[in-house]
């Protein structure tokens, strides 16, 4: 029988709860440590339909990229989404882990997974934050090469491919071609001087706002590719770890999550 600590304990190894950021709320936040674990359901965002999910099929732990619970909750009465999955899990004793910060700062970790995807070599944290004797540098973001250079529009082309996006938004290209690429999945849209100090040519990021798109002169693309899109194979990374680890019991990737944002 496997507790629910051995899970922790696992993605903990791989991204230590201490690399987060303050304001976060990574690691166990529903559930108790000693509960035996039936099964995982892993996705991003904890909601009812995830937990109603996990329910079928038998799987007491969701280990979720975003906190179910990230400020302060004065009551529990069932008013919106984290209420109502709050209220669920506990009813079904369904534990919630999250792995979020944390697993941004390691360099195998969330920007890790998309540089695998766009094939980067060479890599190094983009905002180092710290390091250790068993896991390095980390920090937020990352900065590789491709191993030739890119057309830039060729690249931007390969970015909607790879991430499914249904739209990318990107600054006017600097470049013609593109060949130093630093990646931060989810907000990372601040991270832009330390990207062309790291002499990339492109940011890519999930979220940006309108005055950052203004990158004339500085020699660097700001490309938002999703917030979801950028982030989506974390999922992946949770699975590949718990499923070496943990063999005696499923470890599922949720079926029903759904990017929460729309397009038209």
């Amino acid at each position: 029988m496997i507790p629910v600590k051995a899970v922790c304990d696992t993605l903990e190894a791989f991204a230590p709860l201490q690399f987060q950021e303050s304001y976060d709320n990574a690691g166990l936040i529903v559930g108790r440590p000693d509960q035996t674990v039936t099964g995982v359901l892993i996705c991003l965002d904890v909601t009812e339909t995830v937990i109603d999910e996990a329910i079928s099929l038998g799987c007491n732990l969701i280990v979720s990229h975003h906190p179910l619970i990230f400020r302060g909750i004065k009551n529990l009465i069932g008013e919106g989404r984290v209420e109502a999955s709050l209220i669920k899990a506990i009813k079904h004793d369904i534990a919630l882990y999250a792995g979020h910060t944390n697993v941004d700062a390691v360099i195998d970790g969330v920007n890790g997974q998309i540089a695998d995807r766009l094939g980067l070599i060479n890599r190094s944290i983009l905002h180092p934050m710290g390091a250790t004797d068993q896991h390095g540098t980390y920090g937020i973001g990352l900065v590789g090469n491709l191993t030739t250079p890119e057309p830039t529009h060729d690249f931007l082309k390969r970015v909607k491919n790879l991430f499914d996006c249904q739209s990318i938004r990107y600054s006017q290209p600097q470049t013609s071609t593109v060949s130093r690429i630093a990646v931060c999945g989810g907000a990372g849209n601040e991270f832009i001087e330390q990207a062309r100090q790291a002499g990339a040519e492109v940011l890519l990021t999930g979220e940006a706002k309108y005055h950052e798109f203004f990158t004339e002169g500085l020699g660097i693309m700001l490309v938002d590719a999703g917030h979801f899109e950028t982030e989506q194979f974390t999922k992946a990374l949770f699975f590949d770890l718990l499923s070496k680890k943990f063999p005696t019991f499923a470890v599922r990737i949720s079926t029903t999550e759904r990017n929460p944002v729309n397009y038209l």
